[in-house]
């Protein structure tokens, strides 16, 4: 297939694009700064993420995972409206490209997140539930709807908390927990949907073969925990004690409106996900994260 990506140098899209390539996809990244590749499967165009570069070529399947860290900062006003344009901004050049294609391409997938049902602290949830009202929960909605715009096949990809070597939630929680100082947030029930890395590259390859996939998914693992739950299991991996508590309104004091991702949190079902056909590599908790850490 000939692909076209943009994030396609992130933590996750450049674990995609090794897998593509591996497989004897061509594979062009768009990116915002010049770069050359001596790999033939690799290309690389420059773009503002704002528009589709000139002389752009025929493509089999658009993969849209661009997008700021809605983790990284407090959420300012001024940051609020980088996490939502580095999102708005490169779907819509997207969904216009696929539109004016004299030969669009047969499949979007277009990133998203599990915070599209905002913090549910309680209840599994499926793809039909309702949108939350929080920033994320708003930010994922607006996503989505404008990705639904395109033409074509398209999936919306529900991606929980990452983990995998070499970036991710890990590479933030890992060190605390290697010094013995992780711990749970506030009263640890909150939803923790977490996903492997490998399992979420999986999946994208599922989708792109797949024709009778569409729609939104969640992409999660299929064992429900709460963050309690993953702290301890984190700590045990790490072979540290797992002792300390961060109540929430310490999170609230550290991190302002922020604070909902560690507070709050979702139970999602991978349901529809399994029916399609889909296998999980690491469909538990433990292995997924004695493999990570290993």
């Amino acid at each position: 297939m000939n692909i076209l990506i943009t994030g396609g140098t992130g933590f996750i899209g450049s674990r995609l694009v090794k897998h593509l390539v591996k497989n004897e996809h061509q594979v062009t990244i768009l990116t915002r700064s010049e770069k050359s590749s001596s790999n033939r499967y690799i290309t690389y165009k420059k773009w503002d993420a704002q528009k589709m570069p000139i002389g752009m070529g025929i493509y089999d399947a658009v993969i849209n995972l661009a997008g700021a860290s809605i983790a990284a900062n407090r959420w300012t006003d001024e940051y609020k409206k980088v996490i939502l344009d580095s999102r708005m901004g490169p779907t819509q050049a997207c969904v216009k490209f696929i539109n004016s294609s004299p030969n669009p391409p047969k499949v979007f997938l277009s990133a998203s997140a599990v915070g599209y049902y905002g913090v549910k602290k309680e209840g599994e949830i499926d793809e039909k539930a309702d949108p939350g009202d929080d920033f994320a929960a708003e930010v994922c909605k607006k996503w989505e709807d404008e990705a639904n715009k395109a033409q074509t096949r398209t999936v919306n990809m529900r991606i929980g908390v990452v983990l995998g070597k070499g970036g991710g939630a890990l590479d933030e929680m890992g060190p605390i927990y290697k010094l013995g100082l992780g711990g749970r947030f506030a009263s640890g029930k909150q939803g923790f949907p977490w996903v492997h890395l490998n399992d979420l590259i999986k999946a994208m390859d599922h989708f792109l073969h797949n024709e009778d996939t569409s729609g939104p998914f969640n992409l999660v693992g299929p064992e429900l925990v709460n963050q309690a739950t993953f702290s301890k299991q984190l700590a045990s991996a790490l072979h540290r004690p797992e002792i300390f508590v961060v109540p929430k309104f310490a999170l609230d004091m550290m991190f302002g409106e922020r604070s909902l991702l560690f507070w709050g949190g979702q139970f999602p079902l991978v349901d529809k996900l399994k029916a399609s056909g889909f296998e999980f590599q690491f469909p538990k908790l433990k292995e997924a994260l004695e493999d990570v850490v290993s």
